[in-house]
């Protein structure tokens, strides 16, 4: 077990959005700002991957003031390791969205998705026209106007998305023509394998090997 790949930065399509403000301008046009996060199912998926089925477990506990407490153990040798941190009840679903934030909460605690919360919230591309593909979209509703639009997933940047299939190639295949140390690759970049590469580092280690 590597505690340092829960870190791995996660797909595109296993990161989710939500809109944390939005409304409708002076001209009429829609605007909204959205902020990425990651999903309880990817975060469990994540733990299991890394640390077994058996290696890991929650636990809940009643916060202040309503809130929720969740702590993720992680089996550490022959020792469990716990990390707690807590959320709010949420207005919709209160007790249920309760529980995820403090999951989510807890999970950064582990690093999972940490990586994230150096994202600034971001303006969507907005329209009150319905796109011809709603792939990439979704619908909003402002109540203060009474009108429906709809909003693009952004794309993530580099920093937030993990190394591709051919980049982890192209690094293997490099570090073994350029005749580079790998343990020297690894201390350069701070990580123990290629897996823990994100996109915008990979890209990086190519154009240095490249340039060797």
């Amino acid at each position: 077990m590597r505690l340092e790949d829960l870190k791995i930065p996660f797909e595109a399509n296993e990161i989710e959005w939500r809109q944390q403000s939005q409304g409708i301008s002076g001209n009429g046009k829609p605007w909204c700002m959205v902020l990425a996060y990651v999903s309880n199912r990817a975060i469990m998926n994540r733990l299991d991957s890394v640390c077994g089925l058996g290696g890991w477990q929650n636990e809940y506990q009643t916060g202040a003031n309503g809130g929720v407490i969740c702590g993720i153990s992680v089996k550490v040798g022959d020792e469990w390791v716990t990390k707690y941190d807590g959320a709010d009840n949420t207005q919709v679903e209160a007790v249920k969205g309760g529980l995820s934030g403090a999951m989510k909460r807890a999970g950064v605690q582990w690093g999972i998705g940490r990586y994230l919360y150096y994202l600034d919230a971001t303006f969507a591309i907005t329209q009150i026209e319905k796109p011809q593909n709603m792939d990439g979209w979704n619908s909003g509703y402002d109540k203060k106007t009474n009108t429906k639009y709809f909003w693009q997933t952004p794309t993530l940047p580099n920093f937030a998305l993990p190394i591709t299939n051919e980049a982890r190639k192209q690094i293997k295949e490099l570090i073994e023509v350029k005749e580079v140390i790998a343990e020297d690759f690894f201390k350069y970049f701070k990580v123990t394998d290629l897996e823990q590469l994100n996109r915008e580092q990979s890209i990086k280690a190519i154009d240095l090997l490249q340039k060797k």
